[in-house]
């Protein structure tokens, strides 16, 4: 396949992002790597340019989004005349063959009409399956964009900064008449947040329980919303989609350690969305 990759970066650990990248890196014939942190890691470029001759490092001094970056990806691909472009954040990685065996499952038929292809990422809840499934919404990470179909899906919103980015693509690839189409039985090693423990209201049965840091309540709210009442042309099913999404804030909202600040993230993401203040926060 003629694929290219792209790692988008917030204050990685440089050990385990080398192991992750290692998982993939030499199925690609090159890796960009843009660093959105706010400050510079010492040592960085030199761990990251041992991984591979293939790895092409940018740090950009600021945090401008995850949708810029893909858009920036997606242009440095197409004009290299690259067909295929990997997706992946800092703390996925693939088990070992199985990025070789994603692509062949690709390369080895002709999927004209598919623009993303997408793995899976909870085994717990979407059941591993030989037969590829179409999907409503792929996550970025683990994704393979279809070069030649994004152009008719369009650029990822970059107003919406990180949150829902990639379910809002998905959403286009659906109204283009195009598929999302998923590998359930390639398993993606992928971190949706860190885990608290809580008890239940319900059962008061302790377990454990995913939260995010602060800020992303602003995102989610904001932009949920946004996608809800603002955005043009999304399905009845789509908008049921976003409101799943949505409700990833319920244990933010009773388990986290640091709720003041999760409430009033999500207060200052309602007035966005009311005064239409998209972009960064």
């Amino acid at each position: 396949m003629n694929i290219v990759g792209v790692v988008i970066l917030y204050h990685p650990d440089i050990k385990q992002l080398s192991a992750n990248i290692n998982t993939y890196v030499s199925g690609l014939k090159q890796l960009y790597i843009y660093d959105n942190s706010e400050r510079h890691i010492p040592g960085i470029e030199a761990a990251l340019y041992s991984l591979h001759p293939n790895v092409i490092y940018k740090f950009f001094n600021s945090n401008e989004g995850i949708a810029k970056r893909l858009n920036q990806a997606v242009a440095l691909a197409t004009q290299n005349q690259f067909d295929y472009l990997l997706t992946m954040d800092q703390d996925s990685s693939f088990k070992q063959g199985d990025f070789e065996k994603y692509k062949s499952l690709i390369h080895k038929r002709a999927y004209s009409n598919v623009a993303q292809f997408g793995i899976n990422c909870q085994p717990n809840i979407t059941i591993p399956s030989e037969a590829p499934q179409e999907a409503l919404t792929l996550i970025t990470s683990g994704s393979i964009l279809n070069l030649s179909l994004v152009k008719k899906v369009g650029a990822f919103n970059e107003d919406l900064f990180i949150d829902f980015v990639d379910a809002e693509f998905s959403y286009r690839v659906v109204q283009q008449g195009l598929i999302n189409l998923m590998f359930s039985n390639i398993l993606l090693n992928h971190a949706i947040g860190d885990l608290v423990s809580g008890r239940s209201l319900l059962s008061l049965k302790k377990s454990s329980r995913i939260i995010h840091m602060p800020v992303r309540a602003f995102y989610i709210t904001r932009n949920g919303l946004f996608l809800l009442f603002k955005q043009k042309g999304l399905s009845p099913v789509m908008k049921k989609d976003v409101i799943r999404c949505m409700k990833i804030l319920k244990n933010d909202l009773i388990y986290h350690p640091q709720l003041a600040k999760v409430y009033l993230n999500v207060i200052k993401g309602f007035f966005a969305f009311c005064f239409n203040s998209m972009g960064k926060r």
